[in-house]
């Protein structure tokens, strides 16, 4: 997907839509709901679902909708000795996830999402004010529907009450008395959810213990949250302290983590260009094995279980920070740990180990230079290793930051090849990550990656034409009846490396309704944040585009009067049922 615009602000690149489809169907063939209680007992807390103690052995599922990966997923959790998975939120593939689940043996701790408010660390363009009473009124009115939807679901096992609600700013944590009215919401929303469901128990998640907030988190919980049964604490890097962590604070009740897995790269050390360095497979591995063993099984006197993150295919094979997997879905060292931890004993078939790549630390090329590198990797049962070596644009901004949804294109520079990689730098100045995915013959892979920097101006620190969108701006910017909407990925007409596909799911009511995305820079940017600075020159906006269903008539557009000066429209276009090209004209 190549963009060519003029624009220097935020680009929206906008799918607008009318659809219906039949309303959703009541899953789980009329078997009656799971009954989940958290007991306390003289050796400390349990979960009992229908009456039987159930430790949560969890991995978290990004995708929100069924299909055949995410069944390979859940049969490869349930081989490892898990039983049960994560959603942060309910959308029009829920039923059929829950469904899914329940036939493969897996519970579901189902996520509530409530809007984040104003201020928070990871929602840039977050306006929910939960002063406003009446909004947060109307958001637990719509939140009741789908504990209404739900509820009997016997995949079941509890309730998610918003996602890391109060992971402020410093500015924002100031503001004593909004976050206050952040967790009351969260506590009313609770109490809803015990009104219409009080089989199943409410969990707050929060990212970590918060100590580093005004209030801590287990303060804010303690005195605002007696609708609260059980505290989620998201942890990576301090899984070792989270249990002293908890037995400092007020918090009288049980936990579990919901997120947990190799160190975070808001604290991982950095190339002098602001880049973050990514762990190898094997060192991810330790982390999992580790944080289980040592921080979530080893303190299951208090501590419930915990969910793995992510136990899913990502977007790219440059984006392997958190994955378990690679983007075709084969495994890596890291499912294995905890098949052995869950199982008590390995997997027949382990997957490669892959320790980092040799001969390259953040390094600086000049244009035409050589990359000489070589990926340290072995297979336990000793089969020869194929390599993927690939090279593209660095998946973290010039201060350090995550690019969340970007799944830009990149470039192999050898299929199937061996452990040695030569090749000539890019001519574009910029950052970039090199990337090695080793695979055995059992269908299991591992995957090292390292960042280098080629030199060379940028006129004015523009970005140069032509470039992927997917590189910078990522489909965020949900609008209208955004419910009617699901987004997940599939594969590129162009291949991996040609980006990724956006796949967009319809479930609508039969009535006229409306729905969009904006692709943003950065995520979630309104307009409250600056744009993408592009240099001048662009003709047009190219993508790709088709669909499943004859006749589906989309609007697109690019920029909006508002934040970007101009806007251009195409309007009333019919979708053809193969990819096409279809070409904006600034």
């Amino acid at each position: 997907m190549n963009l060519r615009p003029t624009l220097l602000l935020g680009m929206i690149l906008s799918i607008i839509l009318v659809a219906s489809s039949d309303s959703f169907a009541r899953g789980g063939d009329g078997e009656g709901p799971s009954i989940v209680q958290v007991e306390k007992t003289t050796d400390g807390w349990q979960l009992l679902r229908n009456g039987e103690p159930f430790f949560l052995r969890g991995g978290c599922i990004v995708r929100g909708g069924v299909s055949p990966e995410l069944l390979d997923l859940f049969t490869e959790l349930k081989n490892a000795g898990g039983n049960c998975i994560r959603l942060w939120a309910t959308g029009p593939g829920t039923m059929g996830i829950l469904d899914a689940a329940h036939e493969h043996g897996l519970g579901v701790f189902l996520g509530l999402w409530m809007d984040h408010p104003v201020g928070h660390v990871d929602s840039a363009g977050a306006f929910f004010d939960y002063t406003n009473v009446n909004a947060v009124l109307s958001q637990i009115e719509s939140l009741r529907v789908q504990v209404e939807l739900y509820k009997n679901h016997p995949a079941l096992v509890a309730w998610g009450v918003g996602n890391e609600m109060a992971h402020l700013t410093a500015e924002a944590d100031a503001e004593t008395l909004e976050v206050r009215m952040i967790w009351r919401a969260v506590n009313q929303t609770a109490a809803m959810v015990k009104e219409v469901d009080p089989n199943h128990p409410t969990v707050a998640v929060t990212a970590e213990t918060g100590d580093w907030h005004q209030i801590d988190n287990a303060t804010q919980l303690a005195n605002w949250c007696p609708n609260i049964d059980i505290w989620g604490i998201n942890a990576y890097e301090t899984m070792p302290q989270i249990r002293d962590k908890v037995e400092s604070g007020p918090w009288d009740r049980p936990y579990f983590i919901p997120e947990y897995g190799p160190q975070g790269w808001w604290s991982s050390p950095q190339c002098s260009w602001n880049t973050r360095i990514e762990h190898s497979n094997n060192v991810k591995a330790d982390w999992y094995k580790n944080g289980w063993v040592n921080s979530i099984e080893g303190e299951s006197d208090r501590c419930l279980g915990g969910f793995a993150f992510a136990w899913d295919t990502l977007d790219s094979p440059l984006d392997s920070w958190w994955t378990m997997f690679d983007h075709e879905g084969r495994p890596t060292e890291c499912i294995d740990v905890l098949y052995e931890a869950w199982n008590g004993t390995p997997s027949k078939n382990l997957s490669p180990v892959v320790t980092g790549i040799e001969g390259l630390n953040c390094p600086t090329y000049q244009a035409g230079e050589m990359i000489v590198a070589e990926l340290l990797a072995t297979d336990p049962e000793g089969d020869v290793l194929e390599v993927d070596w690939l090279i593209g644009r660095e998946v973290f901004d010039a201060n350090g930051g995550y690019l969340w949804e970007t799944t830009g294109a990149c470039d192999y520079l050898v299929q199937g090849g061996g452990l040695n990689l030569e090749v000539e730098v890019p001519e574009a100045p910029g950052a970039y990550r090199l990337v090695a995915w080793a695979r055995d013959s059992g269908g299991r892979t591992g995957v090292a990656t390292t960042p280098f920097f080629v030199d060379g101006e940028i006129p004015e620190g523009e970005v140069p034409m032509p470039f992927p969108v997917d590189d910078y701006y990522g489909p965020s910017g949900f609008m209208g009846a955004s419910w009617i909407l699901n987004r997940s990925n599939t594969a590129s007409p162009n291949g991996a490396c040609g980006g990724t596909a956006h796949k967009f799911t319809v479930n609508a009511p039969p009535i006229a309704i409306w729905a969009g995305c904006a692709w943003q820079f950065p995520t979630n940017n309104w307009g409250t944040a600056p744009g993408l600075e592009i240099m001048s020159g662009g003709t047009a906006v190219k993508f790709l585009a088709w669909s499943d269903k004859p006749g589906t008539v989309l609007d697109f557009f690019v920029g909006t009067e508002g934040t970007d000066g101009f806007s251009v429209n195409l309007d009333g276009v019919e979708l053809p049922l193969e990819p096409t090209e279809i070409s904006i004209p600034l």
